[in-house]
């Protein structure tokens, strides 16, 4: 299930942190919502999301404390897997915030006006061009067991297209695909440019990207619903439909 989010805000301004903000929201509305039990459902302990989501604004400038846009409005598009109907319960619970002013940061507030359904396009062959989708990027990620902190990569490191290969087949193991579908997947070609985001105080070497892969339908229209790589639920790794072939 595709959907966006419309919103106005008080002055056309966020933290250059602002995922944080936005995550504050996704979870005040899932635990506000079915006595809180849908907070638990996403959040509890460290269960991967079904879901990834982007932020949409007018003319996005950044600076190093603040995200700035042109007018007082932004939208938010979600994408989520349909398996377990997390569409569903997230629709649900942003239903239940329309209208209602949410806090940002220095006194200001923004307000959900709409929700709307979009269309998703159903996968049917076996080779899709995908794109970010705009205010989306690509998180690589490897955790360093030794040091236990993370690395990422973006396309102006060495060897990154097999480290984003490596990435989709983790995910799609992890996701319980079988062996035999994962071992289809086959990344062709990859161009990007590199972007770092401020990310919970941290910044991290993120890409915007235009890539090629292969692989059974049903595991190419899991990364089309669920987003790929790393910190999907936290507004990375939504993708789009360039083309199929």
């Amino acid at each position: 299930m595709r959907f966006k989010l419309d919103f106005i805000i008080d002055r056309s301004e966020l933290n250059a942190d602002y995922r944080r903000c936005i995550l504050s929201f996704i979870k005040n509305a899932l635990s506000n919502s079915v006595n809180g039990n849908l907070l638990e459902r996403f959040y509890k302990d460290t269960n991967t999301k079904d879901f990834s989501w982007a932020m949409i604004v007018a003319k996005p400038q950044f600076t190093k404390e603040k995200f700035q846009f042109a007018d007082n409005k932004f939208s938010l598009f979600f994408s989520t897997d349909d398996r377990m109907q997390s569409g569903m319960y997230l629709m649900l619970a942003f239903l239940n915030q329309k209208n209602k002013r949410y806090p940002a940061e220095e006194g200001n507030y923004f307000t959900l006006k709409n929700i709307v359904q979009l269309d998703q396009k159903e996968i049917k062959g076996t080779k899709v061009r995908f794109a970010t989708m705009p205010g989306s990027s690509l998180v690589v990620r490897e955790h360093d067991r030794e040091t236990n902190r993370d690395i990422y990569y973006s396309c102006e490191d060495e060897g990154y297209a097999d480290r984003l290969e490596q990435a989709l087949k983790t995910q799609a193991e992890m996701a319980g695909l079988p062996e035999t579908s994962v071992e289809s997947i086959k990344l062709h070609s990859v161009a990007g440019r590199k972007i770092v985001v401020k990310y919970y105080g941290i910044y991290l070497d993120a890409t915007i990207a235009d890539f090629t892969v292969s692989g059974e339908n049903k595991i190419l229209q899991y990364f089309y619903q669920n987003g790929v790589c790393s910190r999907r639920s936290s507004g990375f790794g939504m993708l789009e439909i360039l083309e199929e072939g």
